[in-house]
């Protein structure tokens, strides 16, 4: 039997037909019903919060919030025209203040790191020139030892001296 999509009532009695039953004119589903989701209305994404904004004060920070988040709340067209409006009318000097600030921090945020990178490259050269005056003294200090029998007084009182300013300025680093 094909499924049918009338159930009849009769004295009590049900049975199924693939015709109106008779006297009756409602129609009754047979099985689950389908449900469709709703779709949901587009709304765009969020964007992220403007750096000036910490710089506004709190009239103008309320306007600029409201415009950045109106899209995703679904405000309408018109209403963000007159937020836009309101916000060139009542903060655009301040709108362009507050850049100039976020500018000026950039730059010194950028100053600052270019010094950092001076000082640690500085840092570096002086390393290796440390390192190459002491890989100098130890030379000369091997190269002396060697020959230590062969010299004078004065030339074994100028090897302990080298060898106290390697222990000083080499090993002691």
């Amino acid at each position: 039997m094909s499924a049918a999509p009338y159930r009849c009532t009769v004295n009590g009695q049900v049975y199924y037909s693939d015709r109106p039953c008779a006297g009756q004119t409602q129609l009754q589903a047979l099985g689950p019903v389908r449900t469709y989701p709703q779709p949901t209305p587009y709304r765009p994404e969020l964007p992220k919060a403007q750096d000036h904004l910490k710089y506004l004060s709190s009239g103008c920070a309320s306007i600029n919030e409201a415009i950045r988040t109106g899209p995703s709340r679904g405000v309408h067209r018109d209403v963000m025209q007159g937020l836009h409006e309101e916000y060139r009318q009542k903060c655009s000097a301040e709108d362009r203040e507050a850049r100039t600030r976020v500018r000026q921090d950039q730059m010194r945020a950028e100053e600052t790191q270019q010094a950092q990178r001076e000082l640690s490259r500085k840092e570096q050269q002086q390393a290796h020139i440390r390192s190459d005056r002491c890989d100098g003294m130890r030379d000369v200090i091997a190269l002396k030892r060697k020959r230590e029998a062969e010299l004078n007084a004065k030339e074994i009182e100028a090897l302990r001296s080298l060898e106290r300013t390697y222990n000083d300025v080499c090993i002691s680093r």
